[in-house]
């Protein structure tokens, strides 16, 4: 089964086969509550030769595989839109209005793709929709690669760094997923991340061919200007004392006693 498929994050979801789906949640519906995804269902099951749903005219309709169900909602129903794995992860799907509320509703801008997307790579190249690779060999990569660690950022990175040469994107999520990380191992990367205490922990974390932490021209003057010296407070206890690479940015965390959070560099 191809798991590597378009993410097109601006579609609007098939809504009412989400809502049935969401019927199983707590009890088995009646056949007549879940019609139209049980023939999809059906369908699905014929052509991949598995069973993962009990439906009959008249009966209770019953889950017999979750996973191969959960399976079926991200393949066929989301088309890779969005990868579930629990009910829980519907109702977020289901209730994200817009692209960027479909991309927050899995939890804050730090951590946003990760929980729908998890054990994928989330890949972008120049302004073309990101695409969820499943097989990170897949991915061709021609340039350096640019890593963000905000899903705010990340819906609109191409407007934002290609003037900085950048054409190929990667997502985090904050400290990112096991695939992620893997596919970064043997690539050169730069990464754009919050210019906080919490960023160098990330930055540490990952192995990579080579790396390098981004800094932007302007960087001074956003923490001069738009600084966050409530998150200073809350990471201040973890900031080291120096650092071989991003002593720089040490100084001006001390400096202006703040940081500066990737969302508002534009």
């Amino acid at each position: 089964m191809n798991f590597t498929k378009k993410l097109n994050l601006t579609n609007i979801m098939n809504k009412s086969l989400l809502k049935q789906a969401l019927k199983f949640k707590d009890n088995s519906p009646t056949y007549s509550q879940v019609e139209k995804l049980s023939i999809e269902a059906k369908v699905y099951q014929s052509e991949n030769d598995v069973i993962f749903l009990y439906a009959k005219y008249k009966e209770r309709t019953q889950i017999l595989n979750k996973e191969l169900f959960f399976e079926f909602i991200s393949n066929r129903i989301l088309q890779n839109d969005g990868i579930v794995n629990s009910f829980e992860d519907i109702e977020k799907i289901f209730n994200a209005q817009t692209r960027q509320e479909n991309i927050k509703a899995s939890g804050d801008s730090k951590n946003s793709i990760v929980r729908v997307f998890d054990n994928v790579v989330v890949y972008q190249i120049a302004n073309n929709n990101p695409i969820l690779y499943k097989n990170h060999s897949e991915i061709k990569v021609k340039e350096k690669i640019l890593a963000v660690e905000n899903g705010e950022t990340f819906l609109n990175i191409y407007s934002i760094m290609s003037k900085f040469g950048f054409n190929e994107f990667v997502y985090l999520g904050g400290f990112s997923n096991t695939s992620t990380r893997e596919f970064l191992k043997d690539k050169d990367v730069v990464f754009f991340l919050d210019y906080d205490i919490e960023a160098i922990r990330i930055y540490d974390s990952f192995n990579c061919k080579s790396k390098s932490f981004f800094i932007h021209p302007e960087i001074e003057n956003y923490f001069k200007n738009n600084n966050n010296q409530k998150l200073y407070l809350e990471q201040r206890d973890k900031l080291p004392e120096k650092h071989a690479e991003l002593q720089w940015l040490l100084n001006l965390i001390d400096e202006y006693s703040a940081v500066v959070e990737q969302e508002i560099i534009a």
